[in-house]
């Protein structure tokens, strides 16, 4: 029958990583604060549960025998990697408090983003994990995400609302539509048109304002972040139509927001949970509310002004 060996522990394994780089006993023993004679006896443990010689002596000095520099090598490998693992934790446990997950989709120029970080009142902490186009919903249903925000033409039934709002047009300010004041359908004739996706969705710009005039954009950029979709157009030109709500609170120096001419195109926005939202997820949303009435307030205070 073959004898049952026994495993080393780390205090073995960080001898022989120090033996491995001072070559005498005395020397590992300062280096992982014992004894010699502990170190020794450390040794010797190390060898009767392995069945295997892992030195060598040869005058003062002490050789690691191949087995023992096997041992040495792979050891240090897993100093390092427990260390790293060990901050890991760390970092980990800084991360592991009460949060609602908020989907951060393309609209992620909204104020329910960087404005609702800075509330003092939230009822939790908050993160924000980043969704596809149009999986919103789903990440709320699977529990990716806890809380969800999404618009919707506004002849859909109504669900949890949160703002009625309307679509409006951005250009960079050295556009004609910045100068005349509106969009007009025809400007997307010569225009690169940046939007989230290429299939257009009913009761939005696509079948409200372009396609009853007959016209269709010189080249479609499919960005799936409004903020970068802005970027874009201040950088390089463009148009984009969005809904005004998400428009409040971004850096617009260099573009301008516009009306679409003619009737209004209204839309909607609204509130994504589960049916049996957590006490947290409820106050977060209420909790938005409360942001976006004060926008509309601050909105109307400017308007008015």
């Amino acid at each position: 029958m073959q004898p049952v060996h026994e495993s080393l522990e780390r205090q073995h394994v960080d001898l022989l990583v120090a033996l491995r780089h001072s070559g005498k006993l005395a020397t590992a023993a300062e280096l992982v604060h014992i004894s010699s004679s502990a170190a020794s006896h450390r040794l010797k443990e190390a060898e009767r549960r392995l069945g295997v010689a892992l030195t060598t002596t040869e005058g003062r000095s002490i050789r690691l025998t191949a087995a023992g520099l096997h041992l040495a090598e792979v050891g240090e490998i897993a100093q390092r990697n427990l260390r790293s693992a060990e901050e890991t934790a760390r970092w980990m446990n800084s991360a592991d408090r009460p949060a609602v997950r908020i989907a951060l989709d393309f609209y992620d120029t909204a104020p329910w983003f960087e404005q609702l970080i800075g509330l003092h009142d939230l009822p939790t902490d908050v993160d924000f994990l980043r969704v596809g186009h149009e999986q919103t919903v789903e990440s709320v249903e699977r529990r990716v995400t806890d809380l969800g925000i999404v618009v919707l033409a506004a002849r859909i039934p109504e669900g949890n609302v949160l703002s009625a709002d309307h679509l409006v047009g951005v250009v960079r300010d050295d556009h004609p539509a910045a100068h005349r004041g509106e969009l007009q359908p025809g400007d997307i004739v010569d225009a690169t048109y940046l939007t989230v996706g290429d299939r257009p969705t009913h009761g939005f710009e696509h079948h409200e304002f372009f396609e009853p005039a007959g016209v269709r954009p010189h080249r479609l950029r499919k960005v799936e972040s409004l903020a970068m979709a802005l970027r874009l157009i201040r950088s390089f030109g463009g148009i984009t139509v969005q809904p005004a709500l998400a428009l409040r609170t971004p850096p617009l120096d260099g573009l301008v927001v516009v009306p679409l001419a003619g009737a209004p195109i209204p839309v909607r926005w609204e509130i994504v949970l589960r049916k049996d939202p957590a006490d947290d997820e409820v106050a977060m949303a209420d909790a938005i509310r409360r942001l976006v009435e004060a926008n509309r307030s601050s909105a109307s205070v400017s308007h008015g002004a």
